[in-house]
Formats: structure tokens, sequence, C-alpha cells
């Protein structure tokens, strides 16, 4: 008796400090994450701003499992990302809801720190080509209205895990793993590092964002 008393005690004392520091560092990696992106738009609202046409920045970004950064043009309620799967029958689409904190009369740039999903299934997959429809509807998100255009080279920004491409309409969509839980379906994705280099380009009244990784269509 005594020694099983032993045991768990001393299990205890290991056990509960490890459970400690790693719910720290889960904390740590999202706050991290949060202020990346803050200062992500800090340094693009400036560079928007200040910098000179044609000129070029390069800016880590930072971004946790399961968000996504996504781009409202003004006056659309949904930025929609056609999914070209690898596979025959395999296509679907990502509806990205509009959050409330952005102003309907300016573009918007969120990140999306945790949503739901309203997932349909296609009845008859070899008629339409597309599995099915996944519906984000943000419940955690950071949103900073925009009096410029942004604007990315493609939608496609990431390793292709098998995808052919994404286009984007009415914005566009810079995930991390967002709709993995969602459905089997997302399992055509673009891989993106959790740390990737994103560059800024400057246009007239326009923002470009180009990647190191890239997909093999623009949208």
């Amino acid at each position: 008796m005594v020694s099983f008393l032993t045991t768990l005690i001393l299990a205890l004392i290991i056990f509960v400090p490890a459970c400690y520091l790693s719910s720290k560092i889960l904390f740590r990696t999202s706050e991290q994450a949060k202020d990346n992106y803050v200062e992500f738009v800090k340094e693009l609202v400036d560079f928007a701003k200040d910098a000179p046409l044609g000129a070029r920045k390069s800016i880590i970004l930072i971004m946790d499992e399961a968000t996504a950064i996504v781009y409202f043009e003004q006056n659309k309620q949904e930025v929609i990302v056609n999914v070209d799967a690898r596979f025959d029958y395999s296509d679907f689409t990502i509806h990205l809801q509009k959050p409330g904190q952005c102003s309907d009369a300016q573009n918007c740039l969120c990140l999306i720190r945790k949503a739901n999903f309203d997932v349909t299934a296609i009845d008859d997959v070899t008629v339409t080509g597309l599995m099915g429809k996944i519906v984000v509807i943000p419940q955690r998100v950071i949103c900073t209205d925009l009096d410029f255009n942004l604007e990315v080279e493609t939608c496609s920004i990431g390793k292709p895990e098998a995808v052919n491409s994404y286009v984007c309409s009415n914005g566009f969509m810079i995930e991390r793993h967002l709709t993995d839980e969602a459905s089997v379906a997302a399992a055509s994705y673009y891989e993106l590092p959790r740390r990737t280099v994103l560059y800024f380009s400057k246009f007239e009244d326009t923002v470009r964002l180009e990647g190191d990784y890239g997909g093999s269509e623009s949208s």
C-alpha cells in the first residue's frame, strides 16, 4: 500500500507540472500568433500609406493551426473559395461569412481564430462535380477596416496536399488547416508552415501579397 501511494505521489509530481507547462506553452503560442497578426496589420497599413509605388517589403507571418486570415472586399458578405481537388468528384467550396466587426462600406481584413462550420453534402456529386459546401461562421476574430485594396498574387498559398488550386472570389483566404475538422472533403488543402514569409508590393490604391509558396493557378 505504501509503495502504491509513493508511486502515485511521484506520478502526480511529474504529471501535474508537465500539464501546466504544456498549457502555458499552448497559451503563449496562441498569443504569439495574435500579436504577430496585429503587427502584420500595422506594417501593412503603414506600407500602404507611406511606401512609394513599386516598393516591396517582406514580413514573417505566424499562424496557429485551425486559423485563417481572410480579406473581404467592400459590400461583399462572404468570401468564396472553390477548391479544385486532385481526385475526381472531390471538389468542394468554402464560404467564409463576413464578421459583424467589419464595415460593409470598406474592405476588411480579419484573423479568424475560432469558427463553427455548417457542412452540406451534395446529393449527386457526379453531376455537379462537387462533394460539398463548407460554410465558415467566425466565432473569435480580430478585424480591421482598410481604406485601400488588398490582393494576392495567388489564392493557392502553401504546399499543395491532394489539391490542384484554390480560386477565391469577393476577397481571399490564407489559411492553416482551418476546415480540417469540418469535413473529410477538407483533406485537399495547402500546407502552410507556422512561420512563412510574405511580401508586400505597392501599386496605386492596392497592396499585393505574395508568398514563398504557391499553387498552380492564380485567383
